[in-house]
């Protein structure tokens, strides 16, 4: 055993003194190769292209020596400001974000509006590239404080509109587009690649709200300009907006025409932008998927999800929505063990984007509260220069009681209102067992003369116990084929034998199925109502809520927390 040792021990020694020697030699190498006197005859631009091919830890050796020819701190600011835009260039928004964070302190220690400006509008760039939106946004605002400013206006607005719209806040994103689209027509921006950027986050702002002609209007002026300035990222990113319209469209040949269009541009350009490479396999999935071709769609989603990186997985909205995607084209594959799988993936990445999407909101409401203050303040101070500002505080002050009063005794008559919806609703669930095999009873007894009626009315009531109404391809046409008849015979059987439209029918059954799950699932209960929503089959948690109040006469929130409660 003493033997054993004694040679582990030599064996060490031995590998240490290896590695000793290789060290000094390699820093030999180095410090000739990077020395003083080779680094001095080397031009600035030739110390530059350095930087950009070696690696951080070189690199920091050339960068002290173009730094010591610049005494002045704003010439060492630009300096930084140019390598971090040569790595933004290129896709690596790690080392460009470097450069900026380094050229922001001396800009400020040499008072230099100009380029802090151009240095912080960058960096709030470098960080929505990654979905980094509360980073984002805290150097957007940076550029916005800063006195003298206002022509970068057009440049940062639109990119908080950017944010915003991350949030859901179409309303406010698509009023700063369109500031900043009045605004560009009377700068040097004019027709230039920042006006096509202003094109394409106003476009990306009305695909959200479903203005689908609005957004084709846009993409066809903004591909005029890229065509004439070979824009290739707005190129890509307008073909992209085109083969979105038409797939929501449900044009599918023409959707995926502008998106090959969009790929090929991307491709022999070798772009470096990762979120216009997510944008078109995700959009080329979801085409394949509604044509069935759940493979194909599985083979672009999966190259979605990689070029993810794990920090970025829970921001991204589209990467989100893929791992549904997944989940739902596993199903149809009757694959039901990766079904499961992605939906719980779903379900996680879901709530980490509520929460960053919660703080993100904090912020805008930090600033546009700051921004309100301040306008107070201003009002106040003019007040005090005379009497008649002082009534005027005065009548303000009763009527904001009143309106207070007013708030207060509305909060307390809804909640006296939705209570009382509850416990009816608490009721009818109650008894709910006993309901629903009158309406079995009733619906078998019902007197059918015509067969294909019959046969129709069967088919529904099996689509009902496969609760097909919760799918997200559920629809009138859908429907129709699945019961083996056209839209419109089905459109009037529903009217005559269910006493609805499509659409309320279709609306009642996630409601009622919704009230039940609710009541019964407490894991049901835990989820989002974004979640939610997209479980019962409905696109967005707008009309969910709205339905559900429609028909319970509460919201789902208040339902699940007095659930909650019992």
């Amino acid at each position: 055993m003493t033997d054993y040792l004694l040679e582990y021990k030599s064996r060490l020694i031995l590998i240490c003194a290896f590695l000793f020697q290789f060290i000094n030699t390699n820093t030999l190498i180095i410090a000739q190769d990077y020395g003083v006197d080779s680094l001095k005859i080397k031009a600035n631009k030739e110390l530059i292209d350095a930087i950009e091919e070696t690696t951080p830890e070189v690199a920091i050796i050339y960068e002290r020596e173009l730094l010591v020819r610049y005494k002045d701190n704003n010439q060492k600011a630009a300096t930084y400001l140019e390598l971090g835009r040569m790595f933004y260039s290129s896709g690596n928004y790690e080392r460009s974000t470097y450069y900026f964070e380094k050229g922001i302190l001396l800009a400020h220690k040499g008072n230099d509006t100009e380029t802090l400006s151009k240095l912080y509008i960058l960096l709030g760039n470098a960080q929505l590239v990654t979905w980094n939106n509360q980073k984002a946004l805290d150097a957007y605002y940076e550029v916005l404080d800063i006195e003298g400013s206002e022509s970068y206006k057009v440049i940062v607005n639109p990119n908080i509109a950017i944010i915003r719209r991350r949030m859901k806040q179409l309303d406010q994103a698509l009023e700063v587009c369109n500031e900043a689209l009045t605004l560009v027509n009377n700068t040097k921006y004019k027709n230039g690649t920042n006006h096509i950027n202003v094109l394409t986050i106003a476009s990306e702002v009305h695909l959200d709200l479903q203005q689908y002609d609005s957004v084709l209007q846009l993409a066809d002026q903004g591909l005029a300009m890229s065509r004439k300035l070979d824009y290739k990222k707005g190129l890509v990113d307008l073909y992209t907006k085109k083969g979105a319209v038409y797939f929501y469209k449900e044009e599918y040949p023409l959707a995926l025409e502008y998106l090959t269009q969009a790929d090929s541009v991307f491709k022999r350009s070798n772009l470096k932008n990762k979120t216009l490479n997510i944008n078109i396999n995700y959009y080329f999935a979801r085409c394949f998927a509604q044509q069935k071709k759940h493979k194909k769609a599985l083979d672009y989603l999966q190259q979605l999800i990689y070029l993810a990186d794990d920090n970025e997985r829970g921001d991204h909205i589209r990467l989100v929505e893929s791992y549904r995607l997944m989940a739902a084209c596993y199903k149809e594959l009757g694959d039901e063990n990766n079904s499961v799988y992605w939906y719980e993936q779903y379900g996680k990445l879901n709530d980490e984007n509520q929460k960053n999407k919660d703080a993100v909101i904090n912020t805008i409401y930090e600033k546009d509260t700051a921004l309100l203050d301040k306008q107070i303040a201003t009002l106040e101070d003019q007040k005090a220069k005379g009497k008649r500002y002082t009534i005027y505080i005065m009548f303000l002050l009763v009527i904001s009681s009143g309106v207070f009063i007013a708030l207060i005794y509305r909060y307390k008559k809804k909640q006296s209102k939705s209570k009382q919806s509850f416990n009816t609703l608490l009721k009818r669930l109650n008894n709910l067992e006993d309901s629903n095999q009158k309406n079995k009873e009733k619906t078998e007894q019902l007197p059918i003369d015509d067969e294909k009626i019959e046969e129709v009315l069967k088919g529904l009531q099996r689509l009902e116990k496969q609760e097909f109404f919760l799918s997200m391809d559920c629809s009138l046409r859908t429907m129709a084929k699945k019961v083996k008849t056209n839209a419109t015979y089905l459109s009037k059987i529903i009217n005559k034998h269910k006493g609805l439209n499509f659409n309320d029918y279709i609306n009642n059954l996630r409601i009622e199925y919704a009230v039940n799950r609710l009541k019964s699932d407490k894991k049901f209960r835990s989820f989002s109502i974004k979640s939610i929503a997209t479980e019962l089959g409905y696109k967005s948690d707008y009309s969910f809520a709205k339905h559900f109040k429609s028909k319970t006469g509460i919201n789902p929130s208040y339902y699940i927390k007095r659930i909650d409660k019992l």
